[in-house]
C-alpha cells in the first residue's frame, strides 16, 4: 500500500454492513493501516490513490475513500477519456463492465448515468490515478441529472475550494440503500441501483480540525447544499460505519456531531 494510503480514512467495523478499517497509531501518522474484513459479500480493494469497499451482492462500492491534496486538486495534467474499463482487482465473475449500465430500469422514467465516487477531476494529477479512477468498482447508477448537478457541485466545492483552503482534505463517500431488495440494472450483472448517496469530509488543519456530512437522494430533484448537509453522526448511524475513528476521541466526537455548513463557507 502506497504511503498516501497512511492518511486513509479508517471505516469501522459495522454489524450489519460490509467492511471495516482499522487505524494504528496517531492523527497525525497514522502509518500502520490494516484493512480487515467482517463480511464474505465485500471485498477491500486498493488502487494506487484511492481505495474503496465492492460489495459482491449490489456490485457497488460501500465506500470510497481518498485524501484529496492542495497539489492534486490544482493540477490538470490528463485530459478525461472515458474509458470505462472492468477492475482487473475485482473477482472475475463479479467484475461489472460498463455494458452493464446500458440495461432498462424497470419502472421509474429516471434517467441513471454512471456516477463516479472518486471524481476524475480529483484524479486527473496522475495518469495512473485517472485510468483507475474509470473502473466499474468505482461506479454506482446514479441519476442523470444529480450527477451532473447537485452532486458535481459538491464535488467542485470540495476540490476548487476546500482542499485548497485547507491544505488537503479526507473524503468517503457511497451508495445508501433503504431497500433490501433495490432495483437492478444490467445484462450480464445485475447492479443495484441505490437509493440515496452520503458524502463526509474531514479537515485536519490543526487547531481547525473540522468535518461535515451530506446525504442526497437518488433522484431528479433539486437539491441545494443546505438541504443536504449533516453531521458526520447522522450518516454513521444510516450507514453503521464508523468513519475517521483513528483521531482522538474527543475531537472525533466533537467534530462529527456538528452540521455547520459555515464553517466551511467562511
Amino acid at each position: 500500500m502506497s504511503n498516501r494510503f497512511s492518511y486513509i480514512i479508517a471505516i469501522g467495523l459495522s454489524l450489519l454492513l460490509s467492511s471495516c478499517l482499522t487505524l494504528k497509531g496517531n492523527a497525525e501518522t497514522p502509518k500502520d493501516l490494516m484493512v480487515q474484513q467482517s463480511k464474505k459479500n465485500s471485498v477491500v480493494i486498493d488502487h494506487n490513490h484511492y481505495s474503496l469497499s465492492f460489495n459482491k451482492k449490489t456490485l457497488c462500492p460501500n465506500w470510497v475513500s481518498w485524501e484529496l491534496t492542495k497539489e492534486e486538486a490544482t493540477t490538470k495534467r490528463v485530459k478525461r477519456d472515458n474509458r470505462f474499463a472492468e477492475d482487473p482487482k475485482a473477482e472475475s465473475k463479479h467484475r461489472v463492465s460498463n455494458n452493464d449500465y446500458s440495461g432498462e430500469l424497470a419502472q421509474t422514467d429516471i434517467k441513471l448515468s454512471r456516477g463516479h465516487m472518486a471524481p476524475f477531476a480529483d484524479m486527473r494529477f496522475d495518469t495512473t490515478a485517472a485510468i483507475e479512477c474509470f473502473y466499474m468498482t468505482n461506479m454506482c447508477p446514479q441519476s442523470a441529472k444529480l450527477n451532473a448537478g447537485d452532486w458535481s457541485t459538491l464535488e467542485n466545492l470540495c476540490r476548487e475550494k476546500w482542499a485548497i483552503r485547507e491544505n488537503g482534505i479526507h473524503i468517503v463517500c457511497g451508495p445508501i440503500f433503504r431497500n433490501q431488495t433495490p432495483r437492478t440494472i444490467g445484462k450480464t450483472h445485475k447492479v443495484a441501483v441505490p437509493d440515496a448517496f452520503f458524502k463526509v469530509i474531514l479537515s485536519t488543519r490543526k487547531g481547525k480540525e473540522k468535518a461535515i456530512g451530506f446525504i442526497y437522494e437518488n433522484n431528479n430533484e433539486n437539491q441545494p447544499l443546505h438541504k443536504a448537509v449533516c453531521s458526520v453522526d447522522t450518516i454513521e448511524k444510516i450507514t453503521h460505519f464508523d468513519f475517521f475513528s483513528w483521531l482522538p476521541k474527543e475531537l472525533e466526537d466533537k467534530i462529527e456531531k456538528k452540521a455547520d455548513l459555515s464553517e466551511w463557507e467562511r
